[in-house]
């Protein structure tokens, strides 16, 4: 019987197909082209380096978003808070979300997710996401190295530290899950990394769901879905 479930957010939960580097960073430096003209131009070519240096996007953002805010940004708060707002416009949920969602929960499972956000604004971005698309109250806990906001939407800094890529995160979930009777045995981890949302979730006892809408299918997950919709035929 499953009675918990993690969804991991980026590149899962939310679909970046409409994410336009170019619409980005004309959003986000469009005032400072006034004063410097051509700086959209180089900031793309900047960006484009930075993806190149990590091999794609999703490696950039999971590893690189320092540099990001530190060379694309210039450790600016106001151009970093335009770069996560004009993100969110940028994004939207996955195809089939809100209806697995809205099944899931009408089965008596507790939804969260479990993501590996670093940072306070990027923790932000998470939250005006599902806000702004009405999914916030399909999840009680958002697990992150930041902590963890609870239900009273408090962060409790007890998650602070811990990581999907040493499987320190899913090590302090099992024993949080644990201490109110559930076995992981009976939690299942949802997310598109074949290592980090797979592999090492299993090993602390998870059952594992590959979302692998755009990725070549993980052998070592238990399930493999390419749409949110095939998760009513698993659970």
């Amino acid at each position: 019987m499953i009675r918990w479930i993690g969804f991991d957010y980026g590149q899962c939960l939310m679909d970046s197909t409409n994410r336009k580097l170019e619409y980005w960073m004309a959003a986000v430096f469009i005032d400072e082209e006034k004063n410097r003209p051509g700086i959209i131009d180089e900031k793309i070519r900047m960006y484009k380096a930075l993806i190149e240096k990590y091999g794609d996007f999703r490696r950039l953002h999971e590893r690189g978003r320092n540099e990001v805010e530190e060379e694309i940004l210039e450790k600016n708060p106001c151009l970093i808070r335009k770069y996560y707002e004009s993100e969110i416009k940028l994004l939207k949920p996955a195809n089939g979300v809100r209806g697995a969602l809205k099944y899931l929960k009408s089965k008596g499972h507790s939804l969260n997710i479990v993501s590996e956000v670093g940072s306070v604004s990027q923790m932000n971005v998470i939250i005006e996401f599902l806000n702004l698309y009405n999914l916030r109250h399909f999840f009680s806990r958002i697990y992150s190295p930041l902590g963890v906001i609870r239900e009273d939407g408090e962060l409790d800094k007890s998650f602070k530290g811990v990581s999907k890529e040493d499987g320190s995160i899913y090590n302090k979930l099992k024993r949080e899950l644990e201490e109110v009777g559930i076995d992981t045995s009976e939690a299942v981890i949802i997310g598109d990394h074949p290592v980090k949302d797979v592999i090492m979730a299993k090993k602390f006892g998870f059952i594992t769901v590959h979302y692998a809408a755009k990725n070549e299918p993980s052998e070592k997950a238990d399930y493999v879905i390419k749409h949110f919709s095939e998760l009513k035929n698993i659970f």
